[in-house]
């Protein structure tokens, strides 16, 4: 019988390993009495949860002799975490904010992603199509990682961070925990008692307004009957966002992309040719001025696409759910073996996963290598293998185990 890959025995062991020495360093999440605690382990599908813990060190002793392949706690605070969902007494929740950039469309990832139907055959890269050409919607799927994916999710991230702290005004030094996820991208915890009680209905307007979902420019100030003021560049909130991302785009947009907008004769002449003096009508007078050279049609086409530069692209369905489960920080991951970080706001600038997050850092483990796209660990790049064997230092083995690109060979 040939070896599994991913070799999950031989990872589970090493994640034992790794967990007896360190659940130790493992803090437990705020007021941990409140908090449900969940866990999957390797090779199983169900996910164990309602679990309740008194105090740290019982959590920390349960993490060393499970040593889970992921662990997660509860945004919420309950009364009785261990009850079913009906009887746990919901007493509030952080908010919480996921980016991903397994929810973009990178370019990068037509180089590191594959598919393929389980119906017919077909294969392809990057994200499948919703429908194949047989008609059916079965696809296996491999996923990777780069930094390209991972700095584009420190951006959404760096956007989102600027919105809590510059429009909400929520205290970036006590009410706000940044987490690299542990695999390709970043959770945010708001944890402020002004969130706490907000319901669902509430969270998907805070969703709405980070994501600059329906905004009209005729409230920002784009209206032909406010004709008095000054440019709206530097002001706060969406007003400002709004002029600022208009104005980007405008000076960088290529004939190319406006000819592919659609708008309108004029609008699309005026961008091209007098390109300066939109800018300069953005810069230096208010923001109706500049609908004399661009109609408002044309310009609520062009917003819908420039805000998103100004806009945080984060998971809705994350930050509206108030019983949801999130990753715990400083645990692993079991798709990767890397480490769920704490990043203090100050430092998620120069925060480089790639060397920071791995957590197998001794040793070395020959590999048999299906198939690896090219992957920066630390100082040093690997790959792409495929179809050989190789030798190579533990966090790498460990990665290409957990992301089931090889196997331990026997």
């Amino acid at each position: 019988m040939e070896p599994e890959w991913g070799s999950p025995r031989y990872v589970s062991d090493q994640f034992r390993r790794w967990y007896s020495a360190y659940s130790g360093t493992i803090p437990a999440p705020t007021e941990i009495k409140h908090r449900e605690f969940a866990f999957l382990a390797f090779g199983g599908k169900t996910m164990f949860r309602h679990i309740g813990f008194r105090d740290e060190a019982t959590f920390r002793r349960h993490l060393a002799e499970n040593a889970p392949a992921h662990c997660y706690h509860s945004s919420s605070y309950y009364k009785d975490p261990e009850a079913e969902m009906s009887g746990k007494g919901w007493l509030g929740a952080d908010l919480i904010f996921d980016i991903d950039a397994d929810h973009f469309n990178l370019p990068c990832q037509q180089e590191h992603d594959k598919w393929r139907c389980r119906t017919c055959g077909a294969e392809g890269v990057g994200k499948p199509p919703e429908l194949c050409t047989c008609g059916k919607a079965t696809f296996e799927t491999e996923t990777w990682l780069c930094e390209k994916c991972l700095r584009t999710a420190k951006h959404e991230t760096q956007k989102l961070l600027d919105i809590l702290i510059q429009d909400f005004g929520v205290d970036s030094s006590k009410d706000i925990v940044v987490n690299f996820s542990g695999n390709r991208g970043y959770h945010v915890h708001v944890r402020s008692q002004a969130v706490r009680t907000l319901d669902q209905s509430a969270r998907r307007e805070i969703v709405d307004y980070i994501m600059g979902t329906g905004l009209n420019p005729e409230y920002m100030g784009f209206n032909l009957q406010l004709r008095g003021g000054v440019s709206s560049l530097a002001e706060e909130g969406w007003r400002g966002r709004a002029c600022r991302s208009l104005y980007d785009y405008v000076a960088s947009v290529t004939p190319e992309e406006v000819k592919g907008l659609k708008v309108g004769r004029n609008a699309t002449r005026n961008i091209l040719e007098r390109r300066e003096e939109v800018l300069e009508s953005l810069r230096e007078r208010p923001p109706s001025s500049v609908l004399r050279l661009i109609d408002p049609a044309s310009l609520e086409k062009i917003m819908t696409i420039s805000v998103k530069e100004q806009a945080a692209d984060i998971d809705t369905v994350v930050s509206t759910d108030i019983h949801r489960l999130i990753r715990l920080p400083n645990t692993l991951h079991g798709k990767t073996g890397w480490q769920v970080q704490t990043v203090p706001i100050d430092r998620l600038a120069d925060y480089d996963p790639l060397t920071s997050a791995t957590a197998f850092r001794e040793g070395t483990e020959r590999v048999y290598v299906r198939s690896a796209p090219k992957v920066r660990i630390g100082d040093t790049e690997y790959g792409p293998y495929s179809d050989e064997a190789v030798e190579v230092p533990m966090a790498v083995a460990m990665f290409l185990l957990c992301k089931k690109g090889a196997r331990i060979e026997p």
